[in-house]
């Protein structure tokens, strides 16, 4: 959230006001921008040297609290000198608006990636929840944090071989038959590579963390707390519930055991779900091998699937992209969404059988051909028909609702991070869900709270949704009914353009704090909104934009009505 109100576009009202040239030959643009950058110096300085005093003597934190805002502070105030010229001054037209919004996003894109990949840790973490909202963040950085989802340079291969062997204790060609010293991925907490067990030749995935990680987490949650009650106050409570929850990824021997009760949580209940098996005996706390899931990730197929209707429609992606966001912003894309036809998953699973069979008996004459006529008449062997992957928009959203509503609701044990890099189109045709070290537990009297607020949001009035909301222990300043019944719709609903009110849904939540500051958020449930909110972004992306409460609300009626003799304190007493 720090991130999006950062880099947000502000979408504030055109206040025009009546201003002498006296007033506007005083504020003029060049006496801002000196004015700004001494602001900067001195803000700068005065913040480097408060937080290397309120950090303690150790020089690595000197080093990097003192890089942090000697980088983001000149962005951070470069953006708000421009929101305030543009609030006393209006742009003529609101293409030149957007026109000056975008040379700033394009001038400040790289440079804050460069930041966030020079800090890591929870940087990356921030980043990659910015990247699944094209709805909140600018098009220019939205291409530039993709990239962290899974495109984080990797340590070299010599160093995994030395955290693998001190992990385990033995030189890694004991272990394995095969080892892939580059790494298919980086990320957060640490990266991954591919290997076969010595003995059974089994493909599998080792994970490996970053022994120095955990210590760095605590040092930046530390200096961004500082930069939230600077810059963004309202966000303070959520950043207190994010860090406690970021905590547990630490442990890969948690991660393990996760793996292993999810997996056979889920897996009997939906068959085309795979969870990927923990190798028993494999999992230290720096490193884990687990099985290897055979597929393309979700965020991969996307762009390719993107690319692929851009090409259809005449269209270039950027344009295309472009034109679904403005659809989106709009709330066209959310009538469209309701009055369109739109294949079920059974036809998109049946075509895609069909498809796979023609290319099948494809490939089969080819490999005839291939093997008798060109030998035989000297002719150019043909290629192959690559396997296609299929995207069927309507199951991925249905299924990964329901599986992680069962998670939250009926198991309490659910994996909060369900990005689209963590989410695999296997060969099979099945959905693969990767990375299970954001897993959170639910006890039994929050999943009961959380469930009836489910309803009502899907159901219920406005009045009873504030009044379980509160419940559950939200505290504003002035108890706005109003603030707390959109707060909870926000969470664990919608955040779409009618729930905003046509607003961006970052700059709604700004608004909502302004009229009442948010002092406490519902304790345990943060990671469980986190989880709605991130579906709801694979939605957008997948022009499939929808409720959370809708979504989950039949698992949520199921959990009740297994209860429904439970005790009524458990549903109206404080979390």
């Amino acid at each position: 959230m720090l991130l999006c109100r950062v880099l947000s576009r502000p979408r504030l009202p055109l206040v025009h006001l009546h201003r002498s040239l006296s007033v506007r030959s005083f504020i003029q643009p060049r006496r801002l921008i000196k004015f700004a950058v001494g602001t900067t110096l001195l803000t700068g300085t005065g913040f480097i040297s408060y937080t290397i005093y309120e950090s303690g003597p150790e020089i690595e934190k000197i080093r990097r609290t003192s890089y942090f805002w000697s980088r983001m502070i000149p962005v951070y105030l470069h953006y708000r000198y421009q929101q305030l010229y543009f609030k006393l001054f209006p742009a003529k037209s609101p293409e030149e608006e957007d026109e000056i919004w975008n040379k700033l996003h394009n001038k400040y894109c790289d440079y804050v990636l460069n930041v966030i990949l020079h800090q890591r840790g929870v940087y990356i973490k921030l980043g990659q929840i910015a990247s699944t909202r094209p709805d909140i963040i600018p098009k220019p950085y939205l291409k530039k944090f993709a990239q962290l989802q899974d495109g984080v340079p990797a340590q070299p291969g010599e160093y995994a071989r030395e955290m693998i062997e001190q992990a385990f204790n033995k030189p890694l060609e004991e272990i394995f038959s095969e080892f892939n010293p580059k790494a298919v991925g980086a990320a957060t907490i640490g990266q991954a590579h591919e290997a076969r067990l010595k003995g059974s030749n089994k493909a599998v995935i080792i994970k490996i963390q970053y022994p120095e990680v955990q210590r760095l987490f605590g040092l930046d949650f530390s200096t961004l707390k500082k930069f939230v009650r600077l810059a963004q106050p309202e966000h303070a409570p959520l950043f207190d519930e994010f860090e406690k929850a970021f905590q547990i990824e630490f442990d890969f021997r948690r991660e393990a055991r996760a793996l292993d009760i999810i997996g056979r949580n889920i897996m009997p209940r939906f068959p085309n779900i795979i969870i990927p098996r923990p190798t028993p005996g494999m999992a230290t706390e720096f490193v884990i091998v687990m099985e290897k899931l055979d597929g393309t990730k979700l965020i991969d197929a996307l762009k390719i699937e993107q690319a692929r209707m851009a090409a259809e429609q005449g269209k270039t992606l950027e344009e295309f992209e472009q034109e679904m966001m403005a659809k989106y912003l709009s709330g066209e894309l959310h009538r469209e969404a309701k009055k369109r036809y739109t294949p079920s998953a059974f036809i998109v699973n049946m075509y895609a059988s069909l498809i796979r069979t023609v290319n099948r008996l494809k490939n089969v004459y080819i490999y005839i051909y291939n093997h008798s006529i060109v030998p035989l008449l000297k002719r150019f062997p043909l290629e192959y028909n690559e396997e296609r992957v299929f995207i069927n928009p309507h199951e991925i959203i249905d299924l990964l609702n329901e599986v992680h509503a069962q998670e939250i609701l009926l198991d309490g044990i659910f994996n909060a991070d369900p990005h689209p890099g963590n989410i695999f189109l296997l060969k099979n045709g099945k959905i693969g869900l990767i990375d299970f070290g954001q897993v959170q537990e639910l006890s039994l009297s929050h999943r009961l709270k959380l469930a009836k607020l489910i309803v009502l949001l899907a159901e219920g009035t406005k009045e009873e949704i504030v009044q379980q909301y509160i419940s559950m222990g939200v505290v504003t300043r002035h108890m706005n009914p109003y603030v707390i019944e959109k707060l909870a719709r926000l969470g664990f609903d919608r955040d779409d353009p009618e729930t905003c009110e046509g607003k961006n849904a970052q700059l709604f939540f700004e608004e909502l704090s302004r009229k009442d500051e948010v002092i406490k958020v519902p304790e345990g449930y943060l990671m469980a909104a986190r989880v709605g909110i991130l579906l709801r972004g694979l939605g957008t992306w997948l022009q499939l934009p929808h409720s959370t409460a809708q979504k989950w609300a039949p698992i949520a009626k199921q959990l009740l009505n297994t209860y429904k003799d439970t005790n009524e304190q458990l549903l109206t007493s404080p979390a």
